[in-house]
């Protein structure tokens, strides 16, 4: 059954309290929530209504052993191999964007530049999921293109927005699929299939410093153009 915590939030506040939640306790969300979040999220549009997304959603045991796997590798310095190639490269603009969120969350965690010890174990975090109780992936059949990524974005936001209406709080992470053989192994997912994200959800610690930090938003005015309007 779900409990009473959930209550209505509309959708310009859930846009604005949505954020990267990177701790999370340890109590589960049951499948009747995740199972309504999804309902809804697949509602999302897709180009020609393709609907080219397919999901497995884990918890428990599996996801534990998940994580320690997947942060095993990163400790142990293994090449990763993501069936979707990451970013190496941004404009300047970007990248000072990016460099800034790790700038402000560490000093959010009052974590030195130099405390290489302190980084590293924030990395291998990331690769457990930062204590999610569950873990959504999402995947597509090798064949599909870049338009269908796109369509796994929007359905990525619905199921971020929809969280919040339960109280719940996610952090979309690339770091999840970056070993797809290890999660294929633990999740049974055909090699036909290309992992493209994995959406970590729990109910937020909001005692943990992690969850202090939330990375700001460009000026309206350097991103949109106006023209006869």
């Amino acid at each position: 059954m779900i409990t009473n915590r959930r209550r209505k939030v509309e959708l310009k506040g859930a846009i604005r309290k949505r954020q990267s939640i990177r701790a999370f306790k340890p109590e589960p969300v049951s499948k009747e929530i995740l199972n309504r979040i999804m309902e809804d999220a697949l509602l999302a549009p897709s180009w020609g209504n393709t609907q080219p997304w397919e999901f497995t959603i884990v918890g428990g045991n599996t996801v534990k052993k998940l994580g320690e796997e997947l942060s095993n590798k990163k400790l142990n310095n293994v090449p990763d191999n993501p069936d979707l190639e990451m970013p190496e490269k941004w404009p300047d603009l970007c990248m000072n964007r990016y460099r800034n969120v790790g700038k402000g969350l560490f000093e959010t965690l009052s974590i030195e530049r130099g405390d290489k010890e302190k980084r590293d174990q924030h990395y291998l975090n990331m690769y457990k999921f930062f204590g999610a109780p569950s873990m959504i992936y999402i995947y597509i059949d090798k064949e599909l293109g870049i338009y269908s990524v796109l369509d796994v974005g929007i359905i990525i936001q619905n199921i971020s927005l929809l969280a919040v209406d339960y109280d719940l709080g996610t952090c979309i992470e690339a770091a999840a699929v970056r070993y797809p053989d290890i999660v294929r192994k633990h999740l049974n997912i055909p090699g036909s299939k290309k992992l493209v994200m994995g959406i970590a959800i729990g109910y937020p610690d909001r005692d943990s410093p992690y969850n202090r930090y939330k990375s700001g938003r460009e000026n309206p005015d350097v991103l949109i153009r106006w023209i006869d309007v």
